[in-house]
């Protein structure tokens, strides 16, 4: 929840952002370079900037809300 809040804020700034969870994949190659304190560890990362118009993308779809959750109770 804390990351969508903050990408959430990012958006009404005009910024874009992408939240990448597989450093925490890599963790221990990070903590040689970044040398955190005992007892911490680099969990997830977040690219921030602004969106380069000219850069094309391919935009992946999702399914339909139906195909992946189910509602119970009224």
């Amino acid at each position: 929840m804390y990351l969508q809040t903050v990408m959430l804020l990012l958006r009404a700034e005009g910024l874009h952002s992408c939240p990448q969870m597989a450093w925490s994949q890599v963790r221990e190659t990070v903590a040689e370079a970044l040398s955190p304190s005992d007892g911490l560890i680099l969990f997830c990362g977040m690219s921030i900037g602004y969106e380069d118009p000219t850069v094309s993308y391919a935009r992946t779809g999702r399914v339909p809300l139906d195909e992946t959750v189910t509602f119970v109770g009224g």
